[in-house]
């Protein structure tokens, strides 16, 4: 028999009350034992507790990962009860997020689109990306399933704003600006303002914080790892570049078709090992081939609606 909504809902507002009284400094003798009490009366109760309890562990990590302590003032044990109510949202798919119908945004080729939330936050989805996005009184929350955005968390401390990537959740501890990437099958996180937190849900040890400046790098389900970031390289696409530092040119080339429907493509499989540095204005495919073909050597013509790069003739 399912339990109907109000019930859990119930359930989950005692977990947040007797987790707030346990790790109040004034915690008495007595609420330990009216806890255990409660823990006792019902199996919904331990599950429901020990779930919290991991949620709201994981969403507050950043205030304690050594990383960024030292850039925060020290802040007091006690907890409010708002905050402790804040960690029931966090987790999707445990509470029952996905039943819920997100907003869904969607972008094509060439196509890029600002989003102004409701908490106030910011969202700018790059070309060929989609997004979804759930926000209401327990929780901020977005999931991107492909492409790339760059996101601008309104403060609010009782809700942490968390992306959902490809496994991996980024949790921002309010007032944050970071990008989020996921390119073949290869999640990016740069953090631009503030710092966020970038973990694989049920294994909080493997969490790693990202600061301003640094970005966060995982492929697969491989362990993630944090490098320094060029921000001004990796979040060029919001002001219409693209920047290749000795990068593929198959890399450069999926990139640059993101912005165009005049794809390009290459006329032999080994001209993709050639390495591309440079900066070029998104969406002018025409420009780059032209580009490409005079550093590199190459040649490059019309191919239907789009355009080929290929060996020059004679080389």
């Amino acid at each position: 028999m399912v339990k109907p909504e109000r019930d859990l809902e119930a359930v989950r507002r005692q977990a947040a009350d007797w987790l707030a009284r346990l790790r109040s400094d004034a915690r008495t003798p007595g609420d330990e034992a009216g806890f255990k009490a409660w823990l006792e009366r019902s199996e919904d109760h331990r599950t429901t507790f020990d779930a919290l309890t991991s949620t709201w562990e994981l969403a507050g990590a950043l205030r304690h990962d050594p990383h960024i302590a030292a850039s925060r003032p020290r802040q007091p044990a006690r907890l409010a009860r708002r905050a402790v109510l804040a960690g029931v949202g966090v987790s999707a798919v445990g509470l029952g997020w996905l039943a819920l119908a997100p907003e869904v945004y969607a972008t094509g080729v060439g196509e890029t689109r600002t989003l102004h939330l409701d908490d106030g936050s910011s969202v700018l989805l790059d070309a060929d990306s989609r997004l979804s996005v759930r926000i209401d009184g327990r929780q901020r929350r977005a999931g991107l399933d492909k492409g790339r955005a760059f996101f601008r968390a309104a403060r609010d401390p009782a809700r942490p704003f968390v992306v959902a990537a490809e496994g991996r959740e980024i949790v921002g501890d309010g007032g944050d600006a970071f990008g989020v990437s996921v390119l073949s099958q290869t999640v990016s996180v740069v953090a631009v303002e503030g710092q966020v937190l970038v973990m694989t849900p049920g294994q909080p040890s493997g969490r790693i914080a990202a600061s301003a400046g640094q970005r966060v790098v995982a492929t697969g389900q491989g362990p993630a790892r944090r490098e320094t970031a060029d921000v001004q390289s990796a979040t060029a696409w919001r002001f219409g570049q693209a920047v290749f530092d000795d990068q593929t040119l198959a890399e450069a080339l999926a990139e640059m078709n993101r912005y165009s429907r005049r794809r390009i493509v290459l006329s032999d499989p080994a001209l993709e090992s050639l390495r591309i540095s440079g900066v070029y204005k998104a969406g002018d495919n025409e420009a780059f081939a032209r580009s490409v073909a005079t550093l590199l050597d190459l040649d490059v013509r019309a191919n239907g609606a789009g355009l080929l790069i290929e060996p020059r003739t004679g080389a």
